[in-house]
C-alpha cells in the first residue's frame, strides 16, 4: 500500500498555529489563576486549620460528702444556679449547730469579762477615794505636829502615813486589775475579737451548710458526668464539665502573611463539618497576640539552636477568633466542641475576589459531604 501524499506546507501552519495557541492559553490560565491564588490569599484569606471552641467550666464540690441526689444526667441544658447534685448535709448541720451554740458561749464569756471590767473600774474608784481620804488625813496631822510637835504624837503620825502609803497601794494594784480586765475583755461590743471570731464560724458554717447543693456557675450543657448516688465527693475534684454552648466561636490559624488585612468585625464564611452543605456567617472577634516559640532555654545554660534546612521556611500561623452571627446561632445544635471547620476572611469589599471566595466556600461545603 503507497503512503498518503506529505501535507503542505499550507497544511501544516494551522495545526501549528493552533498547538501554540493552546499552549499561551493553558499557559494563560496558570499564570491567571496564580495571580488569583496569591491576591485572594491576601485579601480574602482562608484556613482549614479551624476548631470550634467554647468555654469549658469543670465542676467540682467545695465541700466532701456522700452524694445524695444527682438532679442532671448528660447533655442536660442547665441554667446558672440550677441544682446539679446534693451532698450529704448531716454533718455540717451539726456543725453548724455547734458553731452557733459556741458563739453564745462566746457571748456569755464577753458579758461576763465585760461585768468584771465594771467591776474593776468600781473597786478602782474607790481605791481611790480611800487614797484621797488618807492623804488629806496624813496631810493635815503633818501640818498640825510641825506646828506643834506636842499636840500629835508621833505614832498617830505614823499611823496616818502608813495609811496614806497603804492607800496609794491599793490605788495601783486596782490599777492592774482594771488593766488585766481590760485585756481579757477585749474590744467591747461587736469588735470583740472572740465574739468576731465565733461570728466568723457560724458564717463559715453556713456557708458550708449551704454548698452541700452544688449548682451551675454558668449556662451551659452538662458533659462528661462522673457521678451518681452513694459516690464520695472531694473538694476540688471536677465530677462533671459545663460547656457553654451560647457562646461558640472558631479558632481559626490563619497564616502570618495574610492576615495583614484582617480587623476586627470584618465578615466571615464558616464551613463546618457538621454542617456540610451549608455556609455560615460569622465576624472576626480578634486576632492573637502572639504565639508561643517553643521550650525557651533555662537560665545558666547554653542556647539551643535549632537548624533548619529546608529551601523554604514553613509561614508561621496565628490564631483569630471568629464569632458566629446572631441569626447562626440557632443553628449551631448539632456543632460540637472541638469539631473542625474552614474559615475565609472578607478583609473589604472586593468586587473581583469576594465572588470568587464565596463560590470557593460553597464548593468547600459541598465536598464536606465527602469528607
Amino acid at each position: 500500500m503507497s503512503p498518503g501524499p506529505a501535507p503542505t506546507p499550507h497544511e501544516a501552519a494551522p495545526a501549528g498555529r493552533g498547538a501554540r495557541v493552546g499552549a499561551l492559553v493553558i499557559a494563560a490560565l496558570i499564570v491567571v489563576s496564580l495571580l488569583l491564588y496569591f491576591v485572594g490569599d491576601r485579601l480574602t484569606p482562608s484556613t482549614s486549620q479551624a476548631r470550634v471552641q467554647a468555654f469549658v467550666v469543670p465542676v467540682a464540690a467545695e465541700v466532701a460528702g456522700k452524694v445524695l441526689v444527682v438532679h442532671i444526667r448528660n447533655n442536660d441544658e442547665v441554667q446558672p444556679g440550677q441544682p446539679l447534685f446534693d451532698i450529704d448535709p448531716q454533718p455540717y448541720r451539726i456543725a453548724l449547730a455547734r458553731a452557733r451554740a459556741d458563739l453564745e458561749s462566746v457571748r456569755s464569756s464577753v458579758k461576763g469579762s465585760v461585768a468584771g471590767v465594771e467591776a474593776a473600774r468600781a473597786s478602782l474608784a474607790v481605791s481611790k477615794a480611800s487614797r484621797d481620804m488618807a492623804e488629806r488625813d496624813a496631810s493635815r496631822l503633818e501640818k498640825l505636829y510641825d506646828e506643834d510637835p506636842g499636840a500629835i504624837s508621833v505614832r498617830r503620825l505614823e499611823t496616818a502615813q502608813a495609811t496614806r502609803d497603804e492607800a496609794r497601794s491599793k490605788v495601783h494594784r486596782a490599777q492592774a486589775d482594771l488593766s488585766k480586765a481590760q485585756e481579757a475583755a477585749g474590744e467591747a461590743g461587736d469588735e470583740n475579737a472572740q465574739l468576731r471570731s465565733a461570728v466568723a464560724a457560724v458564717e463559715k458554717a453556713e456557708l458550708d451548710l449551704a454548698r452541700t447543693r452544688v449548682v451551675a456557675p454558668a449556662r451551659g450543657v452538662v458533659t462528661d458526668l462522673r457521678t451518681d448516688v452513694g459516690q464520695f465527693a472531694q473538694p476540688g475534684a471536677p465530677v462533671m464539665t459545663l460547656i457553654a454552648m451560647h457562646d461558640l466561636w472558631i479558632s481559626a490559624d490563619l497564616t502570618e502573611n495574610n492576615i495583614g488585612h484582617v480587623d476586627p468585625g470584618d465578615p466571615v464564611a464558616i464551613v463546618l463539618d457538621a454542617m456540610p452543605g451549608e455556609v455560615l456567617k460569622g465576624r472576626v472577634r480578634s486576632i492573637g497576640g502572639g504565639v508561643g516559640s517553643g521550650q525557651s532555654t533555662p537560665p545558666g545554660t547554653l542556647p539551643v539552636v535549632q537548624n533548619n534546612k529546608d529551601w523554604l521556611r514553613q509561614a508561621q500561623r496565628i490564631p483569630v477568633a471568629v464569632e458566629f452571627d446572631a441569626d447562626m446561632r440557632p443553628r449551631l445544635k448539632a456543632v460540637r466542641i472541638g469539631g473542625q471547620a474552614d474559615v475565609l476572611v472578607y478583609t473589604d469589599n472586593h468586587p473581583l475576589m469576594n465572588p470568587l471566595a464565596a463560590f470557593y466556600m460553597r464548593v468547600v461545603s459541598w465536598f464536606s459531604y465527602l469528607y
